[in-house]
């Protein structure tokens, strides 16, 4: 058989067919290079799915007359110019083939220009046909419009998608792209429908561009540096979910990618407050040094591969923890806020402003629920709590967008307070107190709300070093593997602070000798447990995060279930989380009170409609 040494034509086009994919593909790569210009707007238009067209306009630094025609050359690239800079690839777009490929299967023309340069210059290239090179006019920048994809090569077109489905892909990597460069105006338009529009500025702002002003309100801000990687970005609240996870997004280095690492720590942080089949949203940033990190690694550079994928899966597990801390017990943040001078925003209101809850047809309501909204005239100002839990100011650490005022809102956890009018109906499962105010029932989970008392009594006991430590009349011993054994020894300051006395016991398991006055009720079996549990995840050098979360399992243990309250206790037990607590979850982040408005029951019973 004989061998045959390839045309360039034939080569170009073997080369088009690895390159471009799809137009999604196209779109891709031409936004990269605007991007690696120095774009701050960019504008792009598709038709039919970017089959008929596509064009990126870009206000960057534009292409040299001169080298107009080299772009279009195969291996011809701006951004490599030696095998050290495959090491450490700090650009987006920079494979040389790019443009010759696309070149190759569609009617493609470019108009550039520098700002070194009289005037604009555009040239056409048709299925890799070179037009010639013309002066023209035109703002500083480049624009390429890619017309016609693979009119020369058939079999290609054939294969495409439906125009509707290559327009879902191009969407939702654009919306990937306003995530990861917030300081960019995009404009993004379908077949002369404007689709997108971001302004350039903060990523709050580019997240109420692509979801909206209840997704936006529905998110924590995250900070935290580990060594010479720094994670920045927002993850969802406590009770905001998605399905899939195509609500995650991260970024490396401004770069989006899909990584499993990140995805993986985000949902065991969040574990025990998802729902089942339900995921954490998130959009992340990782700065960190390209050299620890490999974008090659597949032709589409949106996977990666990390020089330290452990200490990746550390940072993001405990940021989210030491966020969602914060997020469900503000008391403490405030208590610590000498230590870590981070203040976190609450806002207050009575129940009064229950008659404003707007609640779904054929449902109940959570009164703590993140999707409940209440007017603009129904709370009070924003409380910021400082140790003495006194001082009003302006929060910073909540995303922030600029929305018309109309469409202004806060989703808001409330307060047991002004509770005068209500009335004890009676007791629900052995779980439940069920109480009456005006038109609404209230469900009250006291076994929660014992948890959330214990807890926060709890946590200033140990911040003011008052522990009153009980000894054990028949100390605890519980059999552990030899890893389990090293990990509670990790923990043992820690656990010594709080009152808990342990121990080595032979090389078989634990010793707990004493445990905190406070929790003298603790199911130490199941304590141990749930340290073990998620042993895999929480690091004993987690410093803050560690403390709160022993302590959370330490009162989770300590509320004994099946218990029975008098009346005396219930309305004790309201006392206490009204003078006590702005926001009514346990310690968890469960609610403690549910909401049913009288209108909705009379609904379930077609008294109205």
């Amino acid at each position: 058989m004989a061998i045959n040494i390839l045309d360039s034509m034939i080569i170009n086009r073997i080369s088009a067919g690895e390159v471009v994919e799809s137009p999604f593909s196209i779109v891709k790569e031409l936004i990269d290079n605007s991007l690696d210009a120095g774009a701050d707007k960019i504008t792009i238009e598709i038709k039919n799915g970017g089959i008929d067209l596509i064009s990126v306009k870009d206000n960057g630094c534009g292409i040299d007359k001169d080298d107009l025609y080299k772009a279009f050359m195969p291996h011809a690239t701006s951004k490599i110019t030696n095998l050290e800079d495959l090491e450490q690839i700090a650009t987006l777009g920079f494979r040389g083939e790019a443009l010759a490929s696309i070149s190759n299967v569609s009617q493609t023309s470019v108009i550039s220009k520098t700002k070194a340069s009289d005037c604009s210059y555009a040239l056409d290239v048709r299925g890799g046909d070179f037009g010639q090179l013309i002066p023209t006019t035109s703002d500083n920048g480049t624009t390429f419009t890619i017309s016609n994809l693979f009119f020369n090569t058939p079999a290609r077109r054939k294969f495409l998608r439906k125009p509707k489905q290559e327009e879902n892909q191009i969407t939702n990597i654009i919306a990937r792209y306003i995530l990861a460069h917030p300081s960019v105006n995009f404009k993004y338009i379908v077949d002369g429908k404007t689709i997108y529009q971001s302004h350039g500025k903060t990523l709050s702002d580019a997240i109420y561009c692509v979801y909206g002003s209840e997704f936006t309100q529905n998110l924590l801000p995250i900070e935290k540096s580990l060594g010479n990687i720094k994670l920045t970005g927002f993850v969802s609240k406590i009770g905001f979910s998605k399905p899939n996870t195509t609500y995650q997004t991260l970024m490396i280095n401004s770069r989006y990618v899909v990584d499993d690492i990140v995805s993986k720590a985000t949902y065991m942080a969040m574990e025990e407050y998802l729902m089942p089949r339900q995921f954490p949203v998130y959009i992340f940033n990782l700065d960190m040094p390209t050299i620890d990190v490999d974008v090659n690694v597949h032709p589409s550079k949106m996977n990666v591969k990390f020089s330290n994928p452990s200490k990746i899966y550390d940072l993001v597990y405990s940021a989210i923890k030491s966020a969602i801390y914060k997020f469900i017990n503000p008391v403490d943040t405030a208590v610590d806020a000498s230590s870590s001078q981070t203040e976190t925003s609450l806002i207050k209101t009575d129940l009064s402003s229950l008659n404003e809850i707007s609640i779904l047809p054929n449902s109940f309501t959570n009164a703590f629920d993140t999707n409940i909204s209440l007017k603009q005239d129904s709370f009070t100002p924003i409380t910021m709590f400082d140790k003495d839990v006194s001082q009003s100011q302006t929060p910073n650490n909540e995303p922030k967008v600029d929305m018309p005022q109309e469409q202004t809102e806060k989703q808001v956890y409330q307060n047991i307070s002004d509770l005068s009018d209500y009335k004890i109906v009676g007791e629900l499962f052995n779980e439940f107190i069920i109480l009456e105010r005006g038109d609404n029932m209230l469900l009250l989970d006291f076994h929660a709300g014992h948890e959330r008392l214990n807890y926060d009594k709890f946590v200033k006991m140990v911040h003011d070093r008052e522990i009153v430590v009980q000894d054990l009349l028949v100390p605890y011993v519980h059999n552990l593997s030899v890893q389990e054994i090293e990990y509670v020894m990790q923990l043992k300051p820690t656990l010594c602070d709080m009152g808990f006395d342990v121990d080595e016991f032979g090389d078989k398991g634990i010793i707990i000798n004493s445990v905190p006055m406070q929790l003298k009720d603790i199911n130490l079996k199941n304590f141990v447990d749930d340290l073990l549990h998620d042993m895999k995840n929480i690091k004993p050098k987690m410093d803050n995060e560690i403390t709160h979360f022993l302590m959370q399992k330490a009162c989770k243990s300590s509320v004994k279930s099946g218990m029975k309250l008098s009346e005396y206790e219930i309305k004790e037990l309201l006392k206490n989380l009204d003078i006590n607590h702005p926001v009514l979850l346990c310690p968890h982040g469960r609610p403690i009170l549910t909401v049913i408005k009288r209108s909705q029951i009379e609904k379930w019973f077609k008294r109205i409609v």
